[in-house]
């Protein structure tokens, strides 16, 4: 994005917008009504006004890509997105890392040894390609590589993005709506548990176990990973 963050990027892609407007026939590219703000605002200076259509553009080109820029650096730049980075290197390469000893689902030793015999007996290059290899083991060949599997467990269930969280919100403000403002944490947790109370009854006929089993049933791979409920 940075590299397109020049003059002569946006000269082509103006460009290229003036040829389609003209080929489809239609209104040249122009500046926009500006509407002129009152003295109470800018002051006694002058608004700046863009001498043409191409010099307005221009600037929010640059604007857009400033945007995209800040929020990639914002998403990949994290701490946290650094140490899921250091634990897939980690299962890849069979390198150990300081990483590995602050989530206590590993054992830094046991890992090593596992991932030394994985990478002999199996060839793969991402963790999608260890996921898939040891979705197919048999569960007694898994057992066997434990700790690689806790490894890919971790990698694979982090989030792609917050949108699983931001429903649970969605559904919150059903709760704490615009009138209930005020409602403390606690108002809030017992509310939420007297709805379940209220509806008990439709909670009650829920078939735990059944829900479980067709979830396992849905594919072999779940069904070599968690088993049977019956």
């Amino acid at each position: 994005m940075q590299v397109k963050r020049t003059e002569e990027h946006f000269d082509v892609l103006f460009s290229k917008a003036t040829a389609v407007a003209t080929k489809l026939d239609l209104q040249p590219i122009q500046i926009p009504h500006v509407r002129k703000l009152t003295k109470r605002y800018t002051g006694q200076a002058a608004a700046h006004i863009h001498p043409d259509a191409q010099s307005l553009y221009r600037v929010q080109f640059y604007n857009a890509l400033d945007t995209v820029n800040t929020q990639f650096i914002e998403r990949f730049e994290q701490a946290g997105f650094h140490k899921l980075q250091q634990l897939e290197n980690v299962l890849l390469h069979g390198d150990m890392d300081k990483v590995v000893e602050e989530y206590p689902e590993l054992n830094s030793r046991l890992l090593q040894v596992q991932l030394a015999m994985f990478g002999a007996k199996y060839t793969y290059e991402t963790s999608s390609d260890v996921a898939s290899i040891i979705w197919e083991m048999v569960p007694e060949v898994r057992g066997l590589f434990g700790q690689v599997e806790a490894l890919v467990r971790l990698l694979l269930v982090v989030p792609a993005s917050s949108a699983e969280a931001e429903r649970s919100f969605s559904a919150l403000r059903r709760l704490k709506t615009w009138l209930r403002s005020s409602m403390s944490q606690t108002r809030l947790n017992n509310v939420a548990i007297c709805i379940c109370h209220v509806h008990q009854k439709n909670l009650d006929r829920l078939d735990l176990e059944g829900i479980c089993q067709s979830f396992i049933s849905a594919n072999d791979k779940r069904k070599k990973a968690f088993g049977s409920f019956t």
